[in-house]
């Protein structure tokens, strides 16, 4: 009864423009081609082990109403809350302890972000059980690491330390996003797991080690506290302006030494970019993934996404290693290993006054 979610659902995810903007970013997609979006994959993974009115959803001012609209009427209006600004991840996590701190001084917390992938939910909620009884009881963060399958230079590492038993770890250290040779040795060595970004822990350890290693987090949990109870916008607004914008991987996770790695067996990806798609999809003999109205002759290793109107019909030729997404106002074409890219058009739009696009 004292355990509850944190779902981190601020992101604005401009990798997957032209499918993405501002008002409809990654979390609010049916990416997975079931008709629901991600934000709803992400509390129905939460409802196998929560009850919900124990998930909490942070979210950007812009979304808050999209959300709510989304997961009605699973998750209570109260439930989603607005940043007053983007201050990362630690800034999230910061406002979601000082939020749940006046509801249950003895929570234990999962904070999961809304866009991830995670094939197994079954596997997954019997980890985040797992997770939430060490979190508990060895009062350790608790964090999950995905067996790496390739040598992937956009996620970053933790390397595993000292066996806990039952698949839990102390973690060695934390590894930024490498080259792709560094990449390499982490897949061969064996010793290294993706950093999921997801987090179990006890809501006094967390405040704890914020205090401790990151400062103004922790200094700022009580005024964030007070704010929240007298129900005082403007000085909730205030304080949590001053945070740092940094991930809590930064300001945290990477500084204290009360955390542990779970070893992590289901499928999962972040669903970083266009790239995803070939990942999580069927993709045909020749590596095509072909998503709405579209046709591909002599392709290969190619993504055709149509989500236009169904009269218009996307035809590839001859193409390999590209991308191809059409909405019903914008084209993007591009090859496959810039998909990581596609947010610098996000940039140029933003910067040159062309924001009808975003």
């Amino acid at each position: 009864m004292n355990r509850y979610a944190i779902i981190m659902a601020g992101g604005s995810g401009e990798r997957f423009f032209p499918l993405s903007r501002q008002q409809r970013p990654k979390q609010l997609l049916p990416l997975l081609g079931n008709g629901k979006t991600l934000i709803e994959h992400a509390v129905e993974r939460c409802l196998q082990v929560l009850p919900a009115e124990h998930i909490l959803i942070i979210t950007s001012a812009s979304l808050q109403q999209a959300i709510a609209d989304v997961l009605h009427p699973q998750i209570p209006p109260s439930n989603i809350i607005a940043e007053p600004a983007k201050r990362n991840t630690a800034g999230c996590l910061t406002l979601g302890a000082a939020l749940i701190s006046t509801r249950d001084q003895n929570a234990t917390v999962a904070a999961l972000p809304a866009d991830h992938y995670i094939g197994d939910t079954d596997r997954f909620a019997a980890a985040l059980s797992a997770a939430f009884d060490v979190a508990q009881s060895h009062g350790l963060i608790v964090t999950f690491g995905i067996q790496p399958t390739r040598p992937e230079t956009g996620y970053g590492y933790i390397e595993l330390g000292e066996p806990l038993g039952e698949g839990f770890y102390r973690v060695r250290s934390f590894r930024e996003k490498p080259d792709r040779a560094t990449a390499e040795e982490f897949l061969a060595s064996g010793s290294f797991r993706w950093n999921s970004g997801m987090f179990v822990y006890r809501l006094d350890i967390f405040t704890a080690q914020l205090a401790e290693h990151a400062p103004p987090f922790g200094s700022a949990l009580a005024p964030l506290r007070q704010a929240l109870e007298r129900g005082d916008h403007d000085a909730l607004s205030r304080c949590f302006g001053d945070l740092p914008n940094v991930s809590i991987d930064y300001a945290l996770m990477e500084r204290t030494p009360a955390i542990a790695v779970f070893a992590a067996t289901f499928d999962w990806d972040d669903l970083g970019s266009w790239d995803a798609l070939a990942r999580i999809a069927h993709p045909d003999m020749q590596g095509n993934v072909r998503i709405g109205t579209t046709v591909a002759l002599d392709c290969t290793g190619t993504t055709l996404a149509n989500y236009a109107d169904s009269s218009r019909l996307l035809c590839g030729l001859g193409l390999e290693n590209l991308v191809a997404v059409v909405t019903d106002d914008v084209i993007l074409v591009c090859p496959q290993d810039r998909v990581q890219h596609v947010r610098q058009i996000v940039e140029y739009l933003r910067s040159h006054g062309m924001d009808r696009w975003l």
